[in-house]
């Protein structure tokens, strides 16, 4: 009001209008870990702004099949910096950056048959065993080859195999051994399918004869 009068003042203002969210972005501040030798999914996003104004970036990223979703392959380094921008409704930009920790696929366990660390059973399921390696507790679907282990049955000299099943000295030890023998296949040397990444010391496996 002025003079009794009421009068206009024009205001100019921004808005934006962002839409209602569905879920909570929540993260283990000490977890940001992707790992080298397997793709990592992703999901990545912007509060309120939609995802084709949403663009990422890293060494090794890609974008997947569905909204928000994107692969991650890390190279060298110890570090992958994943940088967002998101195109504003007013036309401006926001940016972000958040720093991985890459980490290599952790040690596999030797197997006999599919069985881990300790293996009871007769000296004809060991001879036609398959001799494999796996990753318990890590949660990537990753296969694994194994390209060569060391064989040792007691009292008679190791033999070191090239492949992942006993060849015929193995065999030849095998048949000196008898009940409560435990034979130990060790040095097993582990391939990522697919990858030329060799894996760290897989942990032998033990096949106690009943």
């Amino acid at each position: 009001m002025e003079d009794g009068k009421p009068i206009e003042i024009p205001i100019e203002g921004n808005y934006v209008v962002v839409p209602q969210p569905k879920e909570a972005t929540i993260s283990a501040d000490k977890m940001n870990v992707v790992y080298r030798g397997v793709v990592n999914p992703m999901t990545i996003s912007f509060a309120g702004i939609s995802d084709n104004n949403v663009t990422a970036s890293a060494p090794g990223l890609s974008k997947a099949s569905a909204p928000g979703k994107y692969n991650m392959s890390p190279g060298q380094g110890t570090e992958a910096i994943i940088s967002v921008t998101a195109k504003l409704p007013d036309g401006k930009t926001a940016n972000s950056k958040k720093t991985f920790r890459v980490k290599g696929i952790p040690a596999p366990v030797g197997a006999i048959g599919g069985e881990m660390y300790t293996v009871k059973g007769a000296k004809s399921r060991l001879e036609v065993s398959q001799v494999t390696a796996k990753l318990p507790d890590f949660d990537f679907d990753v296969k694994l080859n194994v390209t060569s282990f060391t064989f040792k049955v007691p009292g008679q000299a190791a033999v070191i195999v090239s492949g992942d099943r006993v060849n015929a000295q193995c065999k030849a030890a095998l048949a000196r051994a008898g009940r409560g023998d435990v034979v130990t296949i060790s040095d097993i040397k582990t391939q990522l399918v697919g990858s030329p990444i060799m894996l760290p010391r897989t942990a032998p496996v033990i096949f106690e004869i009943q």
